[in-house]
């Protein structure tokens, strides 16, 4: 028996009856591979190719005899591979909670009524409803079918959609888990579900699929590669001199020890990791998913947004406005009231809330706000078949014994009526009169849908046209107060805002205008048969010119990416249906619908919006630069102190003079920096004109050209000013009071730099970092000068009131210098 035949009341299972389902069958998901355990997780951190020449500069320590530099170092890698550790499991955890967020949901029948359910909850014998654009969730047969095709490729690998029915051969019978509805729409009872479905027997089969890695953590990786040939080369030059000019061999393996210590940034990939974390974590929180990490990156270069209108720019809460037919005959109303009430998939609830399209919800509550009964008429003239909406056809059509209802694009449903329903019988519709009421509602912001009406006779050749017309439904779909304030931000920041929509080109333009998109003057809006008739030299034109885009189909959402892309564009394509998937991976970044969008549109998107809100795209605009500045902060910050630490070390063993530092205090300084002075980066808030630049260069390097010459520039002088104090001070005290007052000089200098970098005071959290950071590395500084235990494992000695008047010197003077430098910038 077809669905529909059967009571509304008996459909599906009962609350009882699917729990204790679950209980034999268990959760409907796929099993996912084991966690690797935390010592797993651990010993992964030293998989690092700088971590790699730490530990054999550990154990080359320990043969050769100095077991405390080699404790010293192995605590030093402990600690930063600690901090890579932690900071993967709450990475691990967050991503956990987020994909709560996604899990896909599916429309099932529980005791007699429909409702959203999570995916995972289905048991089989439950009914389900699926839509063009839902994914399948569970192995199904068909109960009902309605032009139903389905996308088969990832069983199968046949792009062509398969059509399904409930009379055909077991195959068009059968919907299997994983594959997508392209078309129309159907009910289904659950046959099997999570390891019992054909794809949970292939998913056995696979392997896990690798870790996307971000293009900046690429560039990371290589920049850690580039140092460790240096490093190596550096060591084996100084290794090879030390034993040239006479020294021990213990001496060249120890100066080679040195120098590796010295430039390695061993907490810089803890520190970066840290410093994306939080940043996925702040957008998270402010309603946009991040579901690829090179999308972070990718948002700072962003030029373009094309957007969608409807649930993105305005607030997807549609209220009928009005109602317009022939004339004011109360049998013409309630002919209209049953078109709207029968050629609708929506359902209500008594709590106001509703399953469905919204626009059919505002139908529905607009048809009992004039008394209208929707369960008693949908049971008096239930539905025999049905003509699902498309964007090739848009309209719908359901058929019914006593006739047939349509509603759909007011152009489309009004070429194809020959006559127009009235209240004493039928007249000649007039198309002009009709084309002026729906360009005055849309003129006005609103969005129409026009009604009509056919005999039983006219299935077969609907397409054919030969329809009776009623008349048009005008529905309001405000702006989203935020809408205006992002697009102006948009702006300033060097990024032209798009809307790309299905809806009628006035109504397309006057929403524009709300938000800001469109300027004072004449609109310029591109519709799909002015698209289509362009060619590409045209296209670009349009592309470059126009900024609303009207009664576009998907197709033309692909070509205008792909257009805009040729011109040197970055685009960011917001979207929520299935055939809105190949605009969003063909753009660099695919911004999903988390609310109104289909499960394909999310999978192809880099980002999800969880309240479908504009505002949120710019608000990641500007945390994905945020993110970009603090990395390269923290880079440009430690590069300096590592060179001139591995510098120092080289000119001492080249010239045969005292290290300044020696292997333990660079390790020491190491930490330190990595674990207190840098991660204050991570925590800095944004710079108040992120949003007024000009989106960053594709190809801008992590370090341009010319922060390497500032990096080089500093370095020498932290350099020069450490041969300064050492030397000085070696000649009046002894090297362990020298080296205590270099290793503070160089802490103090750091954290003079740090504050040039910081800049001003900027009322955030980014402040209790700093503070924090400062008053660590102080309390550190004063163990490692005072305290007996680090005396004695570092070589070090108190210092008095004037080295203290020495140090905070040259931290002064290297504020000076960072802010000469320009580092702030």
């Amino acid at each position: 028996m077809d669905a529909t035949e059967q009571d509304p009341m008996s459909c599906g299972l009962s609350s009882a009856a699917a729990s204790a389902l679950q209980q034999q069958y268990g959760l409907n998901r796929l099993p996912t591979a084991h966690a690797p355990r935390w010592w797993q997780q651990l010993l992964a951190q030293f998989y690092n190719t700088l971590i790699a020449i730490l530990l054999a500069a550990a154990l080359l320590s320990l043969i050769l005899g100095h077991l405390v530099d080699a404790t010293v170092i192995g605590v030093v890698i402990l600690i930063n591979t600690m901090l890579g550790f932690v900071q993967e499991n709450r990475a691990e955890k967050a991503m956990q909670a987020l994909q709560s967020f996604l899990a896909p949901q599916a429309l099932a029948c529980r005791d007699g009524a429909w409702q959203h359910l999570p995916a995972e909850a289905l048991v089989p014998g439950d009914w389900v409803r699926v839509e063009n654009g839902a994914r399948i969730s569970a192995d199904m047969r068909l109960l009902e079918a309605h032009a139903l095709r389905v996308d088969e490729s990832l069983l199968t690998g046949e792009s062509v959609p398969v059509d399904k029915t409930t009379s055909g051969d077991t195959g068009e019978r059968l919907l299997r888990a994983g594959t997508l509805v392209t078309g129309g729409n159907g009910v289904g009872q659950v046959t099997a579900t999570g390891s019992a479905t054909e794809i949970g027997r292939i998913h056995q089969l696979m392997g896990n699929t690798p870790t996307m890695r971000s293009p900046l953590l690429e560039r990371i990786s290589r920049l850690s590669r580039t140092l460790a040939f240096i490093v190596i080369l550096l060591a084996a030059i100084a290794a090879g001199i030390a034993w040239w000019r006479g020294e021990t061999l213990e001496f060249a393996l120890l100066a080679a020890i040195s120098l590796a210590v010295a430039i390695i940034p061993e907490g810089l990939p803890a520190v970066i990791s840290v410093t994306l974390a939080l940043g996925v974590q702040r957008m998270a929180q402010r309603g946009t998913i991040v579901r690829q990490l090179p999308a972070v990156e990718t948002l700072g270069t962003v030029t373009v947004i094309c957007t969608d209108k409807t649930g993105t720019l305005t607030e997807n809460r549609m209220t009928v406005q009005d109602l317009t037919l022939a004339d004011d005959s109360p049998d013409l109303l309630q002919r209209a009231l049953q078109v709207m009430i029968l050629c609708n998939d929506a359902q209500l609830h008594n709590d106001k809330g509703g399953i469905g399209d919204p626009l059919e919800q505002a139908l529905l509550r607009y048809a009992g706000t004039h008394d209208a009964d929707v369960d008693t008429l949908r049971m008096g003239s239930p539905r025999v078949d049905t003509r699902p909406f498309s964007h090739e056809q848009p309209f719908m059509a359901t058929r019914h014994a006593d006739g047939i209802a349509i509603k759909g694009a007011p152009e489309w449903v009004l070429q194809r009526c020959q006559r127009m329903a009235t209240g004493s019988g039928v007249a000649e519709v007039d198309p002009a009169y009709w084309h002026k009421v729906i360009a005055d509602m849309a003129t006005a912001g609103m969005r129409t849908i026009a009604l009509a009406s056919a005999v039983d006779g006219q299935w077969e050749a609907l397409d054919d046209g030969g329809w009776t017309w009623l008349g048009i439904v005008a529905l309001l779909d405000p702006p989203r107060a935020a809408a205006p304030a992002a697009i102006a931000a948009c702006r300033n920041a060097g990024i032209r805002v798009i809307m790309v929509t299905g809806d009628h080109p006035q109504t397309a333009a006057t929403v524009a205008r709300q938000v800001g998109i469109l300027e004072d003057g004449p609109a310029v809006v591109v519709d799909h048969a002015q698209w289509a008739s362009a060619d590409a030299q045209e296209r670009q034109a349009l592309a470059r010119d126009a900024v609303v885009f009207a009664r576009v189909q998907p197709a033309d959402k692909l070509e205008l990416v792909q257009t805009l892309q040729a011109s040197g564009e970055v685009v960011a394509m917001t979207g929520d249906g299935v055939n809105d998937a190949p605009a969003l991976r063909r753009a660099q970044i695919g911004v999903a619908m988390g609310q109104s969008g289909s499960d394909v549109a999310r999978e192809a998107a880099a980002m999800v919006l969880s309240d479908d809100d504009f505002a949120h795209i710019a608000t990641a605009v500007a945390e994905g630069r945020h993110i970009y500045d603090n990395i390269r902060r923290t880079v440009l910050y430690m590069l300096p102190t590592n060179f001139a630490q591995g510098l120092v070390i080289f000119f001492a063993v080249l010239s045969g003079m005292v290290l300044p530092i020696t292997p333990l205090q660079i390790l020491w300084v190491n930490t330190i920096t990595a674990s207190t002075l840098a991660l204050v980066f991570a925590f800095m808030g944004a710079d108040k004109d992120v949003m007024r630049r000009t989106p960053r260069p594709t190809r801008e390097a992590l370090i341009p050209g010319p922060l390497w010459w500032r990096i080089a520039g500093l370095s020498t002088f932290l350099v020069v000013t450490v041969f300064v104090v050492f030397f000085g001070d070696a000649t009046l005290h002894s090297d362990a009071h020298a080296h205590t007052l270099a290793v503070n000089t160089l802490m103090a200098m750091e954290a003079g730099i740090l504050l040039a970098m910081y800049g001003r005071w900027r009322g955030d959290r980014g402040d209790i970092a700093l503070t924090v950071a400062i008053l660590a590395a102080l309390i550190a500084q004063g163990l490692f000068a005072w305290l007996p235990f680090f005396q004695q494992v570092f070589a070090t000695a108190a210092m008095s009131g004037a080295d203290l008047g020495i140090v905070a010197f040259c931290a002064v003077l290297a504020w000076l210098i960072g802010g000469l430098l320009g580092l702030r910038r």
